[in-house]
């Protein structure tokens, strides 16, 4: 796979324009302890987790899945506040 990142276009302007990568796979090394989390968490059962969550009012920018994965990361590297996270 070519190492390939986005063209930083917050040069040319004096406006600024938040530049995402298309692929993760570029930021995060190999051996990165995330994406160990992320695999053994792949496994686990969220049913009780999607049942705290209620169907009414607007839609998560976030699965509640993913944001599980978040905060359990935070925890692992001694982050206890959503506001560092």
């Amino acid at each position: 796979m070519k190492n390939l990142t986005h063209k930083d276009y917050t040069s040319q302007t004096a406006t600024y324009q938040l530049v995402l990568p298309l692929n993760m796979e570029i930021l995060i090394p190999k051996d990165d302890s995330v994406r160990l989390l992320s695999r053994v968490m792949e496994d686990l059962d969220y049913t009780d987790l999607y049942k705290a969550y209620s169907p009414k009012g607007r839609k998560s920018a976030i699965s509640p899945k993913n944001l599980f994965k978040i905060i359990f990361y935070g925890y692992m590297n001694n982050i206890y506040t959503s506001r560092v996270l």
